[in-house]
């Protein structure tokens, strides 16, 4: 599993969500153990420190919003990027990565949610599977339905999957 956080410096509070997780996955809670004893983690807290030490609200030192260079990142004004793509690469050369999730910020939205890709078959469909309560769902959508059921806060209609 990799989670990284604070791609845009302004959003201080991915930080805030970030150290809750470091503190319950180092925890002796039973399920943090399980955790740990069951996945590898790769943790980048920060991923623009840069950006966040000269005081930017979304870009990097180099003026980029690094957000928006993951398709084509170049490693003299992006190397953040350029090195968690790699990172990314070599890990799966050796193991699945079963959850990537990058937490952000929203000025203006309200409670938690989730935005992820539609991942699709062969056949070009949706990946789709059946929960303990015979419900379908696509793959990328098992863990905001997870989320949704166990937090009020959790906003799965503020969801979107089509990133």
């Amino acid at each position: 599993m990799i989670l990284s956080a604070r791609v845009h410096p302004g959003e201080s509070n991915s930080s805030f969500v970030m150290e809750g997780i470091i503190e319950m996955m180092l925890s002796d809670e039973p399920e943090a153990k399980r955790l740990r004893d069951t996945f590898v983690f790769k943790i980048v807290p920060m991923l623009n420190p840069d950006g966040v030490i000269v005081g930017n609200y979304r870009c990097s030192l180099a003026g980029l919003d690094l957000n928006r260079q993951w398709m084509n990142p170049v490693q003299k004004s992006s190397p953040e990027i350029v090195s968690m793509k790699e990172m990314v690469r070599k890990t799966l050369e050796c193991r699945d990565i079963h959850l990537f999730v990058d937490i952000h910020g929203h000025s203006r939205a309200k409670n938690l949610f989730m935005y992820g890709c539609q991942q699709t078959g062969a056949n070009g469909k949706p990946l789709q599977i059946h929960d303990k309560k015979g419900l379908l769902a696509h793959k990328e959508k098992v863990l905001p339905v997870l989320q949704a059921r166990q937090m009020d806060y959790f906003s799965f209609e503020g969801s979107s999957f089509g990133v």
